[in-house]
């Protein structure tokens, strides 16, 4: 189990890469109520426009090893 820290200030402890983007749609202020290839896809889309960055989406672990290149999250424990 390991602890990253979200760019907004947020924190998630998770076992696997479908952990964590379970734990961040249930999280979530947007689409917390959808599947997680749902979330994933709508989390790029606004990545996208917020940031000018396109994320791979293709399955859980790709998306996660996305968001640690981004410097979205970040290991802490």
């Amino acid at each position: 189990m390991k602890t990253y820290k979200l760019k907004d200030g947020g924190t998630i402890t998770a076992t696997s890469p479908e952990d964590f983007l379970t734990k961040l749609r249930e999280s979530s202020k947007f689409d917390s109520d959808c599947t997680d290839e749902q979330y994933m896809q709508h989390f790029a889309e606004r990545y996208k426009t917020q940031e000018g960055v396109k994320l791979k989406t293709d399955n859980p672990t790709l998306f996660f090893s996305e968001v640690l290149r981004v410097k979205y999250i970040e290991e802490i424990q």
